[in-house]
């Protein structure tokens, strides 16, 4: 009963792990709606289902000589080989259907990628709400030609570990509103403050601003 405990904590840390780097900001959010909890069950019962077909057929992975009874290293073993199986068979594609100009897999992974849809949403509609007001109060105050170098560069410095990747995508999503003529200044600030929020988080943002100060004020603004 322990080796189920076990493999099953496993193969939803798992589970776990996939959703809450989906959300940096907000790590923990997903995971407490409906379809994240769906996704970690799915991860969970796919690591003992494959340790109880282990168990039935025997298998012991050559870690023990024939006749011989398994010990607690085969059992290290075996739970370890269920997780994995477990991981590899969820997340694998029987094949590959092409449609309209898509190739769209299909097979275990594809029931995976419809639950973290719907997990998507989720927190997509219950954070919107909450996203719009935290930027909106912490973004009220800030000129975006003044904003758009100082406050990425502050923020991500502050942050010792944003891959580059991520600072690649701010550094685009950057360009792309000094590139987009047809916002306003307000809407760019916005965008620009949600860019941010999505990688470094509201805590972070807010002090940001609060230490950047009058460097990103539009002109006229009272400190």
């Amino acid at each position: 009963m322990l080796s189920y405990v076990v493999v099953t904590l496993l193969a939803s840390l798992v589970g776990v792990g996939e959703l809450i780097a989906r959300y940096p900001d907000a790590p923990t959010e997903v995971v407490r709606r409906l379809p994240g909890c769906v996704y970690v069950a799915l991860n969970a019962t796919a690591g003992a289902v494959a340790l109880l077909v282990i168990d039935e057929f025997g298998w012991t992975f050559g870690s023990v000589p024939d006749g011989s009874v398994p010990d607690g290293a085969t059992r290290i073993v075996q739970v370890a080989v269920a997780g994995l199986s477990a991981m590899t068979v969820l997340r694998s594609a029987l094949f590959t259907v092409r449609v309209g100009k898509v190739d769209v897999a299909v097979g275990p992974n594809l029931l995976l990628a419809v639950v973290l849809t719907a997990a998507d949403r989720a927190v997509d509609r219950n954070r919107a709400n909450r996203r719009n007001a935290v930027v909106v109060q912490i973004m009220r105050s800030v000129d975006f030609d003044k904003a758009k170098k100082a406050l990425p560069s502050y923020c991500l410095t502050l942050m010792q570990n944003v891959p580059r990747e991520e600072q690649r995508a701010v550094a685009e999503e950057v360009r792309s509103l000094v590139n987009s003529p047809d916002l306003n200044g307000t809407v760019k600030t916005l965008n620009l403050g949600l860019a941010l929020l999505n990688v470094v988080g509201e805590d972070v943002l807010r002090a940001s601003v609060e230490a950047l100060g009058g460097e990103i004020e539009p002109d006229g603004t009272s400190t």
